[in-house]
């Protein structure tokens, strides 16, 4: 029997990583790899080739536009894609609204968490819903290593040399907001993909700009993180979502839920009063493996492998 195919769009680290773990596995890999992205290449690329799955394993460029024009020549071609990129559905969620079901997206926030399938299974619905999520592992790392004891400057060396940074970083502070920048789109996904069936935000609602100098000063005090809250704990039951430097020692629970590391996590909590449910999920965030497993994950999910 021919091996089954599997197509990969990138040639980065994860998309070679990507790649060996499917051979072992047992899989035909096959690379598209133009840089420049013509539709009706793809299109042919995809009829001649038929693979099982594709495997979205580029970075986020300008509003994520060549992700976004690939995912829906694969919901054409009815073809499940298994993405990490996170610019398409914090821009364009609302262009696959209906057609979530055949994108994996897990990989684009929360690493090896899984938390997007989770949440999104939860279905909410109409009910209250208040949570705090670390969606940026990187940022997690450098501030649990100021706590620790380490200055910034040791800190962002170390993610730079662990590669869970963000290409392209020149200094402390460039790194910090291509991190920041990453958070408000991981921010989008999270809401577009698990609470966005009628709304869908996207990075440009959020005006807070770039981080400053007097930014650093707060996380080398040891005594800050990265918390993203959601709440729509309000008579109108509408949204308020805010990414933000938050003191830790001010947060409720935090001694309970909030990881270290490159840890990502959410804190939960369904309902109001005596009825609410609260429960935590954490797990490894930034870095290769995480990554590449939760795209896997996936690809178990959608093709039953």
């Amino acid at each position: 029997m021919d091996k089954k195919t599997v197509a990969i769009v990138g040639n980065g680290s994860i998309a070679k990583h990507l790649a060996g773990r499917l051979e072992e596995r047992g899989f035909k890999v096959i690379f598209f790899l133009r840089k420049y992205l013509i539709r009706s290449s793809f299109e042919n690329f995809l009829e001649h080739n038929n693979p099982i799955a594709v495997f979205l394993a580029i970075s986020t460029k300008d509003k994520g536009e060549a992700a976004r024009d690939y995912i829906l020549d694969c919901i054409i071609a009815n073809t499940p894609v298994i993405t990490c990129e996170k610019g398409s559905l914090s821009y364009h969620a609302h262009e696959f609204k209906n057609n979530l079901n055949w994108i994996g997206f897990s990989a684009a926030v929360g690493g090896g968490t899984m938390m997007l399938k989770y949440l999104r299974d939860r279905h909410f619905g109409d009910q209250v819903v208040e949570i705090k999520a670390i969606l940026n592992g990187t940022l997690n790392f450098i501030c649990d290593e100021i706590s620790r004891g380490r200055s910034m400057g040791q800190a962002c060396r170390d993610v730079v040399r662990l590669k869970y940074a963000e290409p392209g970083v020149t200094d402390n502070l460039s790194l910090i907001n291509g991190e920041w920048k990453d958070l408000i789109m991981k921010t989008c996904v999270f809401f577009n993909t698990i609470f966005g069936k009628h709304q869908f935000i996207n990075p440009t609602m959020f005006r807070g700009g770039k981080l400053t100098e007097k930014d650093l000063e707060k996380m080398s005090s040891g005594d800050y993180r990265f918390i993203v809250s959601f709440s729509n704990k309000n008579i109108f039951r509408s949204w308020n979502i805010n990414p933000a430097l938050y003191q830790v020692s001010l947060v409720e629970d935090q001694n309970r839920w909030i990881p270290g590391g490159v840890g990502n996590a959410v804190h939960v909590v369904e309902g109001e009063g005596e009825a609410s449910i609260p429960y935590i999920l954490s797990g490894p965030g930034a870095g290769l493996e995480p990554t590449t497993s939760a795209m896997l994950a996936d690809f178990a999910n959608h093709c039953r492998f």
